[in-house]
């Protein structure tokens, strides 16, 4: 099944990935500092539930339309291209790993298009002082045009079921949750091991090692 590569493939993706998640939602969460260090924790909680509840919603709409593709086209077709999508997403985001690539912009290009409609929204919940502020703002910030976001919905869509789709979103915020959780010394003690090459290339090795075992059944049904 398409999970078993999505969903490995989405966490190790958001785990190595996120010390670029810091560069684009680290500001909304030194912000929960600047409010105070009362319930800081609580809001910084919260705010990454919002940014799980919008990653599982964009999760669970790809996994719908990778749904309707494979009715479309016939349930082995649909299945087998769906399997070809994935092995050369994991492929394309174990070399953005490897070599610090951006093989994937074109994705972000379409988150882009979201953001433009949701930032005005802003304005509403800044600063982050309560709770629902703290939730909207996830809500809001999940939709940032970053590109390893963006993969990892395409990823979801992959998967070719609702629920598949939901899952693949969830894996990948729990491998952005620690970096984002945690703040201060901790979160640059975590970012420097993660940015460490040794560790980056051993994880795009093994996504590209993946992506290509999973285009092995594509290319035996091709010759």
């Amino acid at each position: 099944m398409n999970e078993s590569l999505a969903l490995p493939a989405a966490f190790l993706a958001g785990f190595f990935g996120s010390t670029h998640c810091l560069g684009m939602c680290g500001a909304i969460v030194i912000l929960f500092e600047q409010t105070g260090e009362r319930g800081s924790w609580l809001r910084r909680l919260v705010y990454n539930v919002g940014r799980l509840g919008f990653y599982v919603l964009l999760g669970v709409i790809a996994g719908a339309g990778g749904a309707i593709l494979t009715r479309a086209t016939g349930v082995g077709t649909g299945l087998m291209l769906l399997r070809l999508l994935a092995g050369l997403l994991v492929i394309a985001i174990g070399l953005n790993l490897l070599f610090n690539w951006s093989s994937t912009r074109f994705i972000e290009e379409a988150g882009a298009k979201l953001w433009r409609r949701v930032s005005p929204l802003a304005r509403h919940v800044l600063p982050v002082t309560t709770l629902p502020k703290a939730f909207a703002a996830g809500l809001l910030w999940g939709a940032l045009p970053c590109g390893l976001v963006y993969s990892a919905v395409a990823l979801a869509a992959t998967s070719g079921t609702i629920a598949g789709g939901g899952l693949t979103m969830l894996a990948f915020w729990l491998g952005t949750a620690p970096a984002l959780l945690l703040a201060g010394a901790s979160a640059e003690r975590l970012a420097r091991w993660k940015s460490k090459r040794l560790f980056r290339q051993l994880t795009g090795g093994v996504m590209i090692a993946v992506g290509l075992l999973a285009l092995m059944p594509v290319r035996m049904l091709l010759t």
